[in-house]
C-alpha cells in the first residue's frame, strides 16, 4: 500500500514522534523513507539586511543538518527496536516555502504517504496545529498522517 513515505523534520519533538511512526509503518509495508528537512529560505528573504539574511540562511541549513544527522542516528543507535533493517533511509535538505518545498516532493518523489508532526519548533505553533502542517493537509494529494509528541 505505501512504498514512499515523507517525513519532513524540523527537530522537534512532535517530529521525533511522527518518525517512530514513519518507521513502523515502512516496516510493515516495506517502504522507503525520505527524511526532509526545510530551509525556509522564503521568509529570510522578507528580512530587510542582506548579510544577516546570508548568514541566517547558513545557520538554518546547517540547522537543518543536524536535525537530519541526529534523526539518522538516532535510528542507527537504537536500530529502530529492530524495525529498521529492511528500510531504506533518504534524506534531503531543500531551500524554499516548507509548506510549498513538502508539497513539490510528494509530488517529485511519487511519495503515498507524509508523517509529520502536528506543530513545529517556533512560536505559536507549538500549541495549535502548525501553518505548515495544516497546509500539507489540505493540499497534499495522498493521505497525511499528523502526530503530536506524548510529552
Amino acid at each position: 500500500m505505501y512504498k514512499k513515505i515523507l517525513l519532513p523534520t524540523d527537530g522537534s519533538v512532535n517530529a521525533q514522534w511522527a518518525g517512530k511512526h514513519a518507521i513502523s509503518i515502512a516496516n510493515t509495508y516495506n517502504a522507503d523513507i525520505i527524511v526532509l528537512y526545510v530551509v525556509d529560505t522564503y521568509y529570510i528573504q522578507s528580512l530587510a539586511l542582506p548579510n544577516f539574511r546570508q548568514d541566517l540562511a547558513l545557520e538554518l541549513r546547517e540547522e537543518g543538518k543536524r536535525a537530519v544527522k541526529e534523526f539518522l542516528s538516532y535510528l542507527e543507535k537504537s536500530q529502530c527496536d529492530g524495525q529498521c533493517k529492511t528500510i531504506n533511509f533518504k534524506s534531503q535538505i531543500r531551500d524554499g516555502k516548507p509548506h510549498q518545498v513538502i508539497l513539490d516532493t510528494i509530488h517529485n518523489e511519487n511519495i503515498d504517504l507524509v508523517v509529520m508532526g502536528a506543530a513545529g519548533l517556533h512560536g505559536l505553533d507549538k500549541m495549535i496545529l502548525g501553518s505548515v502542517t495544516e497546509r500539507v493537509i489540505r493540499e497534499a494529494p495522498c493521505p497525511v498522517m499528523v502526530v503530536r509528541s506524548q510529552e
